[in-house]
């Protein structure tokens, strides 16, 4: 794990200072080893400064090691006539070296269009063959990854940061599905997104079996090979569904439970873990660490949207605690809502549209979440060297989600439960039926994040988006990036549940 930069020059420029610009800025996403290469050589280092022996070039590649096991080893890795860089949490793939292999045979755009169009991960690629530099991401966009690109240079990054650095403010998030040769003058083309699908009318027995296999096979194949994960615990359906089904794996498995000191959630999350007789760790925190964490996830995240960051400071914990407890997979229940319409304003949409307008709804949630939930929760815990895994977006998952009939997610719109067929599943997986009936309440109410961080903006004499501007521009003022950018380039828009 770690991340990528990517740079191609125009008109004499060396692209050399200014990939080790950005290999720099994206330094706490890995500095175990350092590894450029460009179209006549390559190098790997601990250390940054060696860099400057680079040849100058006009095209390079780059990537920040961060080494979580002994197998994770430097890249780019020089295959055939082409150097590859693979930054994933988890891939459809039998190897790594079978996967550079695929990825050498044929054209670099004929692979990489191949393995989108069949693999299901969380990945980002980039491939630089001779002077020529493509890119890939993930379908579901559970890898952050941004470009940019004009007459005079053309740039990759995992994050943002990677770009700013160089003075690149027009960083634009690449588009999930879609391949880029960089350079190229055009935008990423499109080659596996996700698509409405025709509603199948079953009866609600056999939708419930059909997505608990879905859900178990998920999980299985997440878990694969894994002798101790973590789960990110609320006590909620979602992340009790993928507890209960780790726990039936053999793994060694702990739930992480964390929030703010004293609030009743953390005892609700016990409560259910010993339900399903599950290691349970437990984590409080106070107004001054969230203080604390809120700017560091400002910075790690790239945001000041409220919402965003009240979701992403107890997943940044959770992070945090598995990592100090030697755990490197913590799985997440992330995306059931958008999937399986949980948010209360569905209700609404239903009340308003019917069931035509709720499936289109659902469709629209979910499309967003890359935007509204991956992206930041990717950047803000991936530097805890935790590896986050989310069995809810699994490809076929999502396909069979989006045809399910919404009246077996939301019988009326005075459904206060909600997500209906996601719970007959788990209760015919196991569950606890007091499990299994529990209302949905969302991560940062869950463990009273969103109301400390409101208190803290009180504190300050703030409203809460004046008070996440001031740390936004305190964060990347040696960037040059203030809140009006923020504002300007518009890079997502606030979630709503």
């Amino acid at each position: 794990m770690g991340a990528i930069s990517a740079i191609q020059t125009r008109q004499g420029v060396d692209a050399i200072p200014l990939m080790t610009r950005m290999v720099r800025a994206q330094a706490h996403r890995g500095a175990d080893a350092f590894g450029v290469a460009t179209p006549n050589e390559s190098l790997f280092t601990r250390n940054l400064d060696d860099l400057r022996s680079l040849r100058s070039a006009s095209t390079a590649i780059a990537y920040n090691l961060m080494r979580l096991t002994s197998d994770d080893l430097p890249q780019p890795r020089h295959c055939r006539d082409r150097h590859i860089i693979v930054e994933s949490d988890y891939l459809e793939f039998e190897s790594f070296d079978g996967l550079m292999e695929y990825l050498s045979a044929g054209s670099p755009e004929q692979s990489l269009a191949r393995l989108l169009s069949k693999s299901d991960g969380q990945y980002t690629i980039v491939v630089m063959k001779g002077e020529e530099i493509y890119a890939a991401r993930d379908p579901v966009g559970l890898k952050p990854l941004y470009y940019y690109s004009d007459s005079d240079i053309s740039a990759l990054s995992t994050e943002r940061k990677g770009l700013w650095s160089i003075g690149l403010k027009d960083a634009k998030s690449f588009p999930p599905g879609h391949l880029l040769r960089v350079g190229s003058g055009g935008p990423p083309h499109l080659v596996r997104e996700i698509t409405p699908q025709r509603t199948v009318r079953q009866d609600a027995a056999e939708t419930a079996r059909a997505l608990g296999l879905l859900l178990r096979e998920s999980v299985v194949e997440r878990s694969q090979g894994l002798n101790n994960v973590g789960v990110s615990f609320s006590g909620g359906i979602d992340s009790s569904a993928i507890a209960y089904l780790l726990s039936s794996q053999g793994v060694e498995l702990c739930a992480f439970v964390v929030g703010m000191q004293g609030h009743p959630g953390l005892d609700c999350a016990l409560t259910v873990a010993e339900l399903l007789d599950i290691k349970v760790k437990t984590r409080e925190y106070t107004q001054e660490d969230l203080e604390q964490t809120l700017e560091k996830c400002v910075w790690r995240t790239e945001e000041a949207d409220p919402v965003k960051l009240s979701t992403v400071i107890p997943l940044s914990w959770s992070a945090n605690f598995a990592s100090e407890n030697g755990v490197t997979r913590l799985f997440t229940g992330q995306g059931a809502d958008e999937l399986f319409a949980g948010y209360r304003r569905f209700l609404n949409v239903m009340r308003e549209g019917g069931e035509s307008l709720l499936r289109e709804a659902v469709f629209e949630r979910l499309s967003d979440t890359r935007k509204a939930c991956y992206d930041a929760t990717e950047q803000a815990t991936e530097p805890e060297r935790v590896k986050m895994l989310h069995p809810f977006a699994d490809w076929r998952m999502i396909e069979f989600g989006l045809s399910i009939s919404p009246t077996l997610m939301i019988q009326s719109p005075d459904d206060d439960l909600r997500k209906r067929i996601l719970r007959r599943a788990c209760l015919d997986l196991g569950l606890p039926k007091r499990i299994v009936e529990t209302p949905k309440k969302a991560m940062q109410y869950s463990t009273g994040v969103d109301r400390c961080v409101r208190a803290v903006a009180r504190k300050r004499g703030l409203p809460m988006r004046d008070l996440l501007c001031q740390v936004f521009e305190g964060a990347f003022s040696c960037y040059g990036i203030t809140c009006s950018d923020y504002r300007r380039l518009g890079f997502q828009k606030a979630a709503r549940s």
